[in-house]
């Protein structure tokens, strides 16, 4: 007589031979009940498979394919809003969004635009404008402020008035302790993250995620 005994569960993996299910590397429900119904056939009817242990396995048995089916119903949510977010971003493309840093560029027209927070009145602040090696390009004087955001923009255009990109310029406010320096930044495209979490903004500052941006024109 044929006899199956032992722990349940360790009979899944030798119970077929490798191949015997057409390629197939792990059991499916209906595989399982195949496998159960073969073991209760030919088990010792003098040692049958203890009840409880039957019933643990199955349990166990449902709650994996749960979480399996679980997991895949979580990878098609999170797909589906993957793909909504990107559509929602793609409204931000030939426009411009406000984010925290110190470089700005420029937009279409040319314009180099921002801001920063005066915690305090200051008297005599001046935004200086530098290069990548911090060598002042232009100056201007913003004088006397009240404590507040203070808006900022300079406008590069040749002599025809036709708009120039000079290409990245780094940001320093002198005569006051400025805070929350950010830049405007034009967006070109949008793209999907590496996690599908949120939209990426493509901009001339690299892409920065769509949730990040404290706001847009």
């Amino acid at each position: 007589m044929n006899t199956i005994a032992g722990d349940f569960a360790s009979t899944l993996t030798q119970a077929q031979p490798a191949g015997a299910t057409g390629g197939r590397s792990s059991l499916d429900q209906t595989a399982f009940l195949k496998l159960m119904t073969t073991q209760l056939k030919f088990q010792d009817p003098f040692d049958p498979v203890d009840n409880q242990a039957m019933v643990a396995q199955m349990a166990q048995f449902s709650q994996v394919a749960g979480i399996s089916e679980m997991n895949a119903s979580l990878k098609s949510i999170s797909s589906a809003l993957g793909t909504s977010r990107l559509a929602e971003a793609a409204s931000f493309i030939g426009r411009s969004v406000l984010q925290q840093g110190d470089t700005a560029h420029a937009d279409a027209q040319g314009r180099y635009a921002g801001e920063f927070t005066l915690a305090a009145p200051a008297d005599n602040v001046t935004l200086e404008w530098t290069d990548a090696s911090g060598n002042v390009l232009h100056s201007q004087q913003l004088g006397k402020l009240a404590a507040g955001t203070i808006p900022f923009q300079l406008i590069s255009q040749d002599e025809n008035g036709q708009p120039v990109n000079a290409g990245p310029l780094k940001l320093r406010v002198t005569g006051a302790a400025a805070t929350g320096l950010s830049t405007w930044l034009p967006v070109t495209a949008v793209e999907s993250s590496s996690n599908g979490a949120d939209a990426m903004l493509v901009t001339p500052a690299g892409s920065i995620a769509a949730g990040s941006i404290k706001r847009i024109a």
